[in-house]
């Protein structure tokens, strides 16, 4: 069955808890693989090797959960063109500040950089530019149509799991199903054991997945004992107000602040609660 929907972004936006809850939806069938990367990475194989990966799968909403489509012209290109006139694009935001923190802790985890926040803005650009949405937001609406994107916020999920989940149903167009474990926690609090051994998986799982063994990859990295072999829980963690403010984080803060308005025009959300801790972030600046 050809795909009807499609999880754009963005990244570190809740793409985890998505797969996990629509996995158990019985009105939505995905692939093996929870990311495929075929709009951006491997578009080289061609549609027909797309299609196979849903070859079986039948629902109400067949569709693919990969969160760096949005980030990709190209690849919203590419969407535009294979996707039918009936197809649901869903993308969720989250505050812009958080979510470059969190990307940046994930970095951490997976042992891609030890370097403290400030300094980890200079060498990993999408800390940065996956939390600029505007434009990329601007460029999927323009390519996809405002009519087929769903805008979601991730405060929502971490605030009130239960009616994210009804969100989520009604952006879909599917029933809601009360029971799925909407509070089952996807927990960020976790560093690895060996940063080493995490990179050289890493480095082996791309391998694997250019080899065409993508579902091999996702079985593994969603298994538990793998987890805990991998990473150990941290007990405790600092909030996202702590990082404090140089003046180079001052003026993205600023341009974060700047880009809620018109983000909030292009998506129909409410982003007042954004602004409140980008202001408060800036109040401690000098403090």
């Amino acid at each position: 069955m050809k795909p009807n929907f499609l999880y754009l972004g963005g990244d570190k936006c809740g793409s985890t808890w998505l797969h996990r809850i629509l996995s158990r939806h019985p009105d939505v069938a995905l692939p093996a693989s929870k990311e495929l990367f075929f709009f951006d990475r491997y578009f080289q194989r061609g549609t027909s090797w797309y299609m196979r990966q849903f070859d079986g799968l039948a629902a109400p909403r067949v569709g693919e959960i990969c969160h760096d489509y949005l980030y990709s012209p190209q690849a919203l290109e590419r969407i535009a063109e294979f996707f039918d006139d009936d197809a649901i694009f869903l993308i969720v935001l989250r505050n812009p500040w958080v979510r470059m923190i969190s990307h940046h802790r994930y970095l951490q985890r997976i042992g891609k950089t030890d370097l403290p926040f400030d300094r980890a803005l200079d060498e990993h650009g999408g800390l940065i530019a996956h939390s600029l949405y505007l434009q990329p937001v601007q460029q999927a609406i323009k390519l996809l149509g405002r009519e087929r994107i769903r805008f979601l916020k991730f405060e929502d999920l971490a605030s009130n799991p239960t009616g994210f989940g009804r969100q989520l149903s009604d952006a879909l167009g599917i029933e809601f199903e009360p029971d799925l474990p909407y509070a089952e926690r996807v927990l960020e609090g976790s560093s690895a054991r060996s940063g080493q051994i995490v990179r050289v998986l890493r480095a082996a799982g791309w391998r694997l997945r250019e080899l065409g063994l993508q579902n091999l990859v996702s079985s593994v990295k969603s298994n538990p004992l793998v987890n805990r072999a991998l990473f150990q829980r941290q007990t405790a963690r600092s909030s996202p107000l702590d990082a404090g403010l140089t003046p180079h984080t001052a003026e993205l803060v600023q341009q974060f602040h700047e880009q809620s308005f018109g983000l909030e025009k292009a998506c129909g959300l409410n982003l007042s609660d954004w602004r409140e801790t980008l202001d408060q972030l800036e109040s401690t600046r000098g403090q």
